[in-house]
């Protein structure tokens, strides 16, 4: 998101040694953007977000600006000084409220992309391990196992590319190189299996059993999520059939037997529009997605 940003110099020359006495402030905010995959230093990041706040506060203060001064205009063609002072007072107000969302949100998004990482990353954990557990127990190096997880792809195959090219191109030892993935990852879950990896291969026990182990438990927490999942579907279809399509066609057919009567045809034949071709396709699409957000697998 930041690597690209076009005045990435300009804002760490404004704002880079205002903020270096104050980097212990934003401890958090470096964790959560190196568990976010974001490899952007905290000080160019908050230099960057900081930016984006000074242009949203410029361009909230001309655009309220603007839109008061042609409102004055066009409500009263005579404008007392008062009302100029109160006007532009509001314009500021805004512009400085713009400003701290925007530098909120900039310090809030690595903590929101970590949580998304984190889920992605736990979904698709039972049959990594499914995986990792197979391989070992046909003999496969542990670092082999972590290229052919590489080779699959997905959200933990690019965490897996990244240990084999440690361990391959960087010549890093695997134990330490599973310990820095269990540092940067944002899944505890993930971090935990990492350790112990990193620690069997260290005291040479057995790390077929510790995975079998592991894909027994992973499992059958996959199959009480499903169970989960199984019923928050019909609980959500049942609010979903009654609220939705039932309570649109008996509002629609409801409008259709009164506005005869308050001779409202064409307003009811609007709002008629609007319910079937925009708010059941809308609610339709967002049921969609929190059934895809809720879903246990990837």
């Amino acid at each position: 998101m930041f690597k690209d940003f076009p005045f990435k110099k300009t804002a760490f020359k404004l704002f880079g040694e205002l903020f270096q006495p104050y980097l212990g402030y934003f401890d958090s905010i470096k964790t959560n953007l190196k568990k976010a995959g974001m490899k952007t230093p905290i000080q160019d990041y908050v230099s960057v977000i900081s930016f984006y706040a000074l242009l949203g506060f410029i361009i909230s203060l001309i655009s309220c600006s603007v839109f008061v001064s042609l409102g004055l205009v066009s409500v009263s063609r005579t404008v007392s000084a008062t009302d100029v002072f109160y006007s532009y007072t509001l314009s500021i107000i805004i512009s400085f409220i713009t400003a701290g969302s925007v530098f909120a949100f900039g310090l809030y998004y690595p903590s929101m992309k970590s949580k998304t990482l984190k889920s992605k990353i736990e979904r698709a954990l039972p049959f990594t391990i499914f995986y990792m557990s197979t391989s070992a127990a046909s003999g496969i190096k542990p670092v082999e196992i972590f290229n052919m997880l590489a080779q699959r792809g997905g959200i933990i195959g690019k965490e897996a590319e990244r240990i084999y090219n440690d361990v391959n191109t960087l010549g890093m030892d695997l134990h330490d190189a599973l310990q820095k993935a269990a540092a940067r990852t944002p899944s505890p879950m993930f971090a935990d299996i990492l350790w112990n990896m990193s620690s069997i291969i260290t005291t040479g026990g057995y790390l077929d059993r510790y995975l079998s182990g592991k894909t027994k438990s992973f499992m059958a927490q996959y199959r009480r999520n499903l169970d989960n999942y199984a019923k928050q579907i019909s609980f959500y279809t049942e609010i979903y059939t009654t609220l939705v399509i039932v309570g649109s066609l008996f509002f629609i057919v409801l409008i259709s037997i009164m506005s005869p009567m308050v001779g409202g045809s064409q307003f009811a034949l609007l709002l008629q529009t609007f319910l079937v071709f925009f708010f059941i396709p809308a609610v339709s699409a967002g049921f969609i997605v929190l059934l895809k957000g809720i879903s246990p697998s990837e």
